[in-house]
């Protein structure tokens, strides 16, 4: 394994071992925590909502939707394969040989998005209900 798979390596296993600590149930979590603050506490650690609804029943509905995107950079993997080589030799026996060829494989860049959007049902100046949805509706778990 050369140094450049195995620092390719080390930095993926790291970044799913911290993105294994953010979890759906963690941000619904965090989001039970919402309930019963007041619209000044949602304003201000949320920000003005991008979309306010009227409901039916006079409450509104503040809609905030985040994208996020992440890039990996690309990279160099090295692959190995097996090839097999059948000759005659100097004595006229066929022989066969197995060769080991490691080759390096460029890895494109990606680019991945990820999307989580957040309702806060607003009555009587609280937040009553919390909803949300997407892939990208993951926090840490609280302990």
């Amino acid at each position: 394994m050369t140094f450049r798979t195995l620092a390719f390596a080390t930095l993926a296993a790291s970044v799913m071992a911290l993105s294994a600590c953010a979890t759906e149930e963690g941000y619904r979590q965090h989001m039970s925590l919402e309930l019963g603050r007041s619209t000044d506490d949602v304003l201000v650690r949320w920000g003005a909502p991008q979309n306010r609804t009227t409901m039916s029943n006079g409450r509104e509905m503040w809609s905030y939707t985040k994208t996020t995107v992440d890039e990996q950079a690309g990279y160099y993997r090295d692959e190995s394969r097996e090839v097999k080589r059948t000759f005659t030799d100097k004595d006229g026996k066929t022989k066969t040989e197995t060769i080991t060829e490691t080759f390096p494989v460029w890895e494109p860049p990606r680019v991945y998005r990820s999307t989580c959007s957040t309702r806060f049902v607003i009555g009587g100046g609280r937040v009553e209900d919390v909803t949300f949805e997407g892939d990208g509706c993951v926090a840490e778990e609280l302990s």
